[in-house]
């Protein structure tokens, strides 16, 4: 997918309903609506629309806590859409952000069982560090992953 086709912008009122359909589709044992509910005021919430069309067809949420850590709290990509560099492009726009900010650590969770999306992430560098028990609603265990952020050292 030509990278000029997907653009990535903040979130409007407008795209609420269509966040849900993603997160529904998405994330069927989460409860969609108050995943978007939750984070929809977060400063760094974007969307990746697709064409002329300006379809939706993923999102990033992410919070920068302190000089150190950042958190990517969801980065999801419509079922329909997968496979088409979304994700990435996604992921690489946050991380670029977050990199704006010098944070040092970005940090994110991800069930246990969800063997694509932890292949996704490692394949950025991000490295498991451990299991949060009954971390989902559902009782459900997520890996803690991280990934650490270097910087270039400044010339004296």
């Amino acid at each position: 997918m030509p990278k000029n086709k997907l653009k990535i912008r903040k979130v409007c009122n407008i795209d609420f309903d269509k966040l849900n359909e993603i997160c529904l589709k998405g994330f069927p044992k989460d409860g969609a609506i108050d995943i978007v509910n939750s984070l929809y005021q977060m400063e760094h919430f974007y969307v990746a629309e697709l064409g002329k069309e300006q379809i939706i067809v993923g999102f990033v949420v992410f919070g920068i806590y302190s000089l150190r850590t950042a958190h990517i709290m969801i980065l999801a990509v419509h079922p329909e859409f997968q496979r088409m560099s979304i994700g990435s492009d996604l992921l690489e726009f946050t991380l670029e952000r977050i990199k704006e900010e010098y944070v040092t650590k970005v940090r994110l969770e991800v069930r246990i069982e969800n063997d694509v999306a932890i292949k996704f992430y490692e394949q950025f560098n991000f490295k498991n560090i451990g299991i949060l028990d009954d971390y989902y609603d559902d009782g459900s265990n997520a890996y803690l992953m991280v990934r650490e952020l270097n910087y270039p050292k400044k010339e004296k």
